[in-house]
Protein backbone atom coordinates (compact mmCIF):
# COMPACT_ATOMS: atom_id res chain seq x y z
CA UNK A 1 0.00 0.00 0.00
CA UNK A 2 2.85 2.37 0.69
CA UNK A 3 3.82 2.11 -2.99
CA UNK A 4 0.44 3.15 -4.35
CA UNK A 5 0.99 5.32 -7.40
CA UNK A 6 0.23 8.98 -6.80
CA UNK A 7 -1.73 10.94 -9.35
CA UNK A 8 -4.08 8.12 -10.27
CA UNK A 9 -7.75 9.22 -10.26
CA UNK A 10 -8.57 6.33 -7.99
CA UNK A 11 -5.57 4.42 -6.77
CA UNK A 12 -7.80 1.93 -4.97
CA UNK A 13 -9.38 0.97 -8.29
CA UNK A 14 -5.96 0.67 -9.90
CA UNK A 15 -4.73 -1.88 -7.39
CA UNK A 16 -7.87 -3.56 -6.15
CA UNK A 17 -10.45 -3.03 -8.92
CA UNK A 18 -11.42 -5.18 -11.87
CA UNK A 19 -9.06 -3.34 -14.20
CA UNK A 20 -11.86 -2.27 -16.53
CA UNK A 21 -14.20 0.28 -15.03
CA UNK A 22 -11.58 2.44 -13.33
CA UNK A 23 -13.89 2.71 -10.34
CA UNK A 24 -13.66 1.14 -6.90
CA UNK A 25 -16.84 -0.87 -6.32
CA UNK A 26 -17.82 -2.65 -3.10
CA UNK A 27 -15.59 -5.65 -3.83
CA UNK A 28 -12.66 -3.34 -4.52
CA UNK A 29 -13.31 -1.46 -1.28
CA UNK A 30 -13.41 -4.71 0.69
CA UNK A 31 -10.05 -5.75 -0.74
CA UNK A 32 -8.61 -2.34 0.03
CA UNK A 33 -9.81 -2.40 3.62
CA UNK A 34 -8.50 -5.94 4.06
CA UNK A 35 -5.08 -4.84 2.84
CA UNK A 36 -5.12 -1.88 5.22
CA UNK A 37 -5.79 -4.26 8.08
CA UNK A 38 -3.16 -6.72 6.90
CA UNK A 39 -0.47 -4.02 6.80
CA UNK A 40 -1.74 -2.36 9.98
CA UNK A 41 -2.28 0.98 8.24
CA UNK A 42 -4.96 3.66 8.46
CA UNK A 43 -6.45 5.48 5.50
CA UNK A 44 -4.85 8.66 6.84
CA UNK A 45 -1.41 7.03 6.74
CA UNK A 46 -1.92 5.88 3.17
CA UNK A 47 -3.01 9.37 2.14
CA UNK A 48 0.06 10.86 3.82
CA UNK A 49 2.29 8.41 1.98
CA UNK A 50 0.68 9.16 -1.37
CA UNK A 51 0.95 12.90 -0.72
CA UNK A 52 4.64 12.52 0.15
CA UNK A 53 5.19 10.53 -3.04
CA UNK A 54 3.46 13.19 -5.12
CA UNK A 55 5.65 15.90 -3.60
CA UNK A 56 8.78 13.80 -4.11
CA UNK A 57 7.88 13.16 -7.75
CA UNK A 58 7.18 16.82 -8.41
CA UNK A 59 10.49 17.88 -6.87
CA UNK A 60 12.33 15.25 -8.90
CA UNK A 61 10.63 16.39 -12.12
CA UNK A 62 11.47 20.04 -11.45
CA UNK A 63 15.09 19.46 -10.41
CA UNK A 64 15.82 17.18 -13.38
CA UNK A 65 13.72 19.00 -15.99
CA UNK A 66 16.73 20.39 -17.86
CA UNK A 67 18.88 17.25 -17.82
CA UNK A 68 19.74 16.14 -21.34
CA UNK A 69 21.89 13.53 -23.05
CA UNK A 70 23.51 14.44 -26.36
CA UNK A 71 24.29 12.18 -29.30
CA UNK A 72 27.96 12.78 -28.47
CA UNK A 73 27.37 11.41 -24.95
CA UNK A 74 25.76 8.30 -26.42
CA UNK A 75 28.54 7.77 -28.96
CA UNK A 76 31.23 8.19 -26.30
CA UNK A 77 29.54 5.64 -24.03
CA UNK A 78 29.19 3.17 -26.91
CA UNK A 79 32.86 3.55 -27.84
CA UNK A 80 34.03 3.13 -24.25
CA UNK A 81 31.85 0.05 -23.68
CA UNK A 82 31.97 -1.47 -27.15
CA UNK A 83 32.92 -4.87 -25.77
CA UNK A 84 29.38 -5.12 -24.35
CA UNK A 85 27.98 -4.97 -27.86
CA UNK A 86 30.19 -7.63 -29.42
CA UNK A 87 28.77 -11.13 -29.73
CA UNK A 88 31.75 -13.47 -30.18
CA UNK A 89 31.92 -16.44 -32.51
CA UNK A 90 29.62 -19.22 -31.39
CA UNK A 91 28.49 -22.70 -32.33
CA UNK A 92 26.61 -25.73 -31.03
CA UNK A 93 28.68 -28.68 -29.87
CA UNK A 94 28.27 -31.72 -27.68
CA UNK A 95 30.80 -33.20 -25.32
CA UNK A 96 31.40 -35.96 -22.83
CA UNK A 97 33.50 -35.12 -19.78
CA UNK A 98 35.29 -37.84 -17.80
CA UNK A 99 38.11 -37.93 -15.26
CA UNK A 100 40.49 -40.45 -16.87
CA UNK A 101 42.20 -40.36 -20.27
CA UNK A 102 41.78 -44.14 -20.71
CA UNK A 103 37.99 -43.80 -20.46
CA UNK A 104 37.99 -40.81 -22.80
CA UNK A 105 39.97 -42.79 -25.39
CA UNK A 106 37.55 -45.71 -25.02
CA UNK A 107 34.53 -43.43 -25.54
CA UNK A 108 36.22 -41.80 -28.55
CA UNK A 109 36.72 -45.19 -30.22
CA UNK A 110 33.13 -46.24 -29.52
CA UNK A 111 31.87 -43.05 -31.14
CA UNK A 112 34.07 -43.62 -34.19
CA UNK A 113 32.46 -47.07 -34.45
CA UNK A 114 28.95 -45.59 -34.45
CA UNK A 115 27.95 -45.63 -30.79
CA UNK A 116 25.23 -43.22 -29.62
CA UNK A 117 26.75 -39.97 -28.37
CA UNK A 118 23.68 -39.22 -26.24
CA UNK A 119 23.72 -42.64 -24.61
CA UNK A 120 27.42 -42.44 -23.77
CA UNK A 121 27.03 -38.90 -22.45
CA UNK A 122 24.23 -39.97 -20.14
CA UNK A 123 26.20 -42.97 -18.94
CA UNK A 124 29.66 -41.49 -18.48
CA UNK A 125 29.70 -37.68 -18.56
CA UNK A 126 30.40 -35.88 -15.30
CA UNK A 127 29.03 -32.58 -16.62
CA UNK A 128 25.61 -32.30 -14.92
CA UNK A 129 24.53 -29.37 -17.10
CA UNK A 130 24.67 -31.32 -20.36
CA UNK A 131 24.81 -35.08 -19.78
CA UNK A 132 21.02 -35.52 -19.84
CA UNK A 133 20.67 -33.50 -23.06
CA UNK A 134 23.11 -35.60 -25.04
CA UNK A 135 26.07 -33.45 -24.02
CA UNK A 136 24.80 -30.49 -26.08
CA UNK A 137 26.12 -26.98 -25.44
CA UNK A 138 25.95 -23.64 -27.20
CA UNK A 139 29.37 -22.07 -26.73
CA UNK A 140 30.80 -18.61 -27.37
CA UNK A 141 34.47 -18.13 -28.10
CA UNK A 142 36.49 -17.07 -25.10
CA UNK A 143 33.97 -18.17 -22.50
CA UNK A 144 35.30 -21.68 -21.99
CA UNK A 145 38.74 -22.79 -20.86
CA UNK A 146 41.31 -22.27 -23.66
CA UNK A 147 42.00 -25.96 -24.28
CA UNK A 148 38.30 -26.64 -24.84
CA UNK A 149 37.87 -23.58 -27.08
CA UNK A 150 40.87 -24.46 -29.24
CA UNK A 151 39.41 -27.84 -30.18
CA UNK A 152 35.74 -26.88 -30.25
CA UNK A 153 36.24 -24.01 -32.70
CA UNK A 154 38.79 -25.80 -34.88
CA UNK A 155 36.51 -28.74 -35.74
CA UNK A 156 34.47 -28.84 -38.93
CA UNK A 157 30.71 -29.24 -38.57
CA UNK A 158 29.88 -32.80 -37.36
CA UNK A 159 33.56 -33.63 -36.88
CA UNK A 160 34.57 -35.57 -33.76
CA UNK A 161 37.68 -34.36 -31.94
CA UNK A 162 40.22 -36.48 -30.11
CA UNK A 163 40.06 -36.29 -26.30
CA UNK A 164 41.41 -33.04 -24.89
CA UNK A 165 42.45 -32.36 -21.29
CA UNK A 166 41.32 -29.30 -19.32
CA UNK A 167 41.24 -28.42 -15.64
CA UNK A 168 37.89 -30.24 -15.47
CA UNK A 169 39.08 -33.55 -16.88
CA UNK A 170 39.05 -35.12 -20.35
CA UNK A 171 36.56 -33.99 -23.00
CA UNK A 172 35.40 -35.74 -26.13
CA UNK A 173 33.93 -32.99 -28.33
CA UNK A 174 31.88 -33.08 -31.49
CA UNK A 175 30.90 -29.95 -33.46
CA UNK A 176 27.22 -29.90 -34.41
CA UNK A 177 26.99 -26.68 -36.44
CA UNK A 178 29.28 -24.38 -38.41
CA UNK A 179 30.84 -21.51 -36.49
CA UNK A 180 28.66 -18.41 -36.41
CA UNK A 181 30.84 -15.36 -37.05
CA UNK A 182 31.32 -12.59 -34.53
CA UNK A 183 28.58 -9.97 -34.61
CA UNK A 184 28.86 -6.36 -33.50
CA UNK A 185 25.63 -4.62 -32.51
CA UNK A 186 25.57 -1.27 -34.28
CA UNK A 187 25.26 2.00 -32.39
CA UNK A 188 21.99 2.72 -34.20
CA UNK A 189 20.48 -0.45 -32.72
CA UNK A 190 21.25 0.48 -29.10
CA UNK A 191 21.22 4.28 -29.27
CA UNK A 192 17.80 4.66 -27.66
CA UNK A 193 18.59 2.26 -24.83
CA UNK A 194 21.92 3.92 -24.08
CA UNK A 195 20.33 7.36 -24.12
CA UNK A 196 17.68 6.30 -21.60
CA UNK A 197 20.31 4.72 -19.37
CA UNK A 198 22.52 7.82 -19.41
CA UNK A 199 19.53 10.09 -18.89
CA UNK A 200 18.53 8.14 -15.79
CA UNK A 201 22.07 8.30 -14.44
CA UNK A 202 22.36 12.05 -15.06
CA UNK A 203 19.02 12.71 -13.40
CA UNK A 204 20.10 10.70 -10.36
CA UNK A 205 23.33 12.71 -10.17
CA UNK A 206 21.45 16.01 -10.51
CA UNK A 207 18.97 15.02 -7.83
CA UNK A 208 21.72 13.85 -5.50
CA UNK A 209 23.53 17.17 -5.93
CA UNK A 210 20.32 19.07 -5.19
CA UNK A 211 19.74 17.04 -2.02
CA UNK A 212 23.29 17.64 -0.83
CA UNK A 213 23.18 21.35 -1.62
CA UNK A 214 19.78 21.78 0.03
CA UNK A 215 20.89 19.84 3.09
CA UNK A 216 24.01 21.98 3.45
CA UNK A 217 22.02 25.18 2.97
CA UNK A 218 19.56 24.35 5.73
CA UNK A 219 22.00 22.67 8.11
CA UNK A 220 22.78 25.88 10.00
CA UNK A 221 19.10 26.87 10.02
CA UNK A 222 17.76 23.61 11.42
CA UNK A 223 17.19 23.09 15.15
CA UNK A 224 16.41 19.78 16.80
CA UNK A 225 14.70 19.02 20.07
CA UNK A 226 17.11 17.78 22.71
CA UNK A 227 17.70 14.06 22.27
CA UNK A 228 16.62 14.04 18.60
CA UNK A 229 19.77 15.41 16.98
CA UNK A 230 20.98 13.22 14.09
CA UNK A 231 24.51 11.76 14.20
CA UNK A 232 27.25 14.19 13.19
CA UNK A 233 27.88 12.32 9.92
CA UNK A 234 24.28 12.65 8.75
CA UNK A 235 23.89 15.23 5.99
CA UNK A 236 20.20 14.94 5.39
CA UNK A 237 17.80 12.97 3.25
CA UNK A 238 19.37 10.30 1.07
CA UNK A 239 16.47 9.41 -1.24
CA UNK A 240 17.23 10.85 -4.65
CA UNK A 241 14.60 9.41 -6.92
CA UNK A 242 10.82 9.12 -6.97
Amino acid sequence: LRSLAPGDPDYKAQYFGDGKSGKCDSTCEQKFQAELKKQNLTLSQVRDDVRASVIQNKIYEKVTANVQVSDQDVAAYYKKNKAQYVQPESRDVRHILVKKKALADQIYQQLLNGASFAALAKKYSTDPSSKDSGGKLTISKGRQVPEFDKVAFALKAHQLGKPVKTTYGWHVIQALTPVKPQKVTKLSEVKTAIKQQLLGQKKQEEMRKWVDDTSNEFQSKTNFQVGYEPPATTTGATSTSP
